[in-house]
């Protein structure tokens, strides 16, 4: 017997990205997320 299939409130963030989009649009992404975290400040604490 087949396993079933994963609901979406089951799956881990991605998880749900792999079943829902594209590899294109999973690299763009993660590529827009990592330079969104780059910042060019430097840390006020320093």
């Amino acid at each position: 017997m087949p396993r079933r299939k994963k609901r979406a409130t089951e799956m881990t963030t991605d998880e749900l990205m792999k079943d829902l989009f594209p590899k294109k649009v999973r690299d763009k992404a993660k590529e827009v997320a990592e330079k969104s975290r780059k910042t060019e400040k430097k840390s006020p604490h320093k």
